[in-house]
């Protein structure tokens, strides 16, 4: 084999090994958000739980729900309330450390206020899975959505924003 040749197939298993370790990883990451979530879910009726108000998306109404096992903050969901629709944030800890967020934008058929309106029309969604402080996964559903601006780009910042309501 020419050493060019040699080369490149070096540089094209190194690539395809990180590529394998990384997959694996991953995998890894997600089986433990996965139990995580499921642990926090299943648990979630014997947290401690406490109410706060944030007025910074919407003067329509919203809700912050806090859920703490012991001192340990588990979970914090957001609902925030709109004419035309509603946005829901969820952030999920282990070790105080955040590990997933879930947002999801439902749109209405028509504004609350008028007959047969605040029904559901649609949903956009994002989940975003983190580790070590770190987002290695990003999914949408659907995939495009001009709804995904109104949705936290640093979900760390918004959820310690989050922590320190009053």
């Amino acid at each position: 084999m020419q050493p060019c040749r040699k080369l490149i197939f070096f540089f094209a298993i190194l690539l395809c090994t990180g590529y394998a370790f990384a997959q694996k990883t991953d995998t890894a990451k997600l089986n433990f958000i996965k139990r995580q979530l499921a642990e926090i879910k299943q648990n979630l009726k014997s947290y401690k739980k406490t109410e706060k108000t944030d007025t910074i998306k919407t003067a329509e109404g919203n809700k912050v729900l806090f859920f703490y096992k012991g001192n340990e903050i588990r979970k914090i969901a957001a609902t925030y309330y709109g004419e035309a629709g509603k946005e829901t944030d969820e952030f999920y800890f282990s070790n105080h450390n955040l590990i997933f967020c879930e947002y999801i934008d439902y749109r209405y058929n028509m504004p609350i206020s008028e007959k047969n309106g605040g029904k559901t029309a649609s949903t956009t969604e994002e989940r975003v899975y983190l580790s070590s402080g770190k987002i290695f996964l990003v999914k949408k559903k659907p995939a495009v959505s001009y709804f995904f601006d109104s949705f936290p780009k640093d979900p760390q910042k918004e959820a310690k924003r989050l922590l320190q309501l009053k």
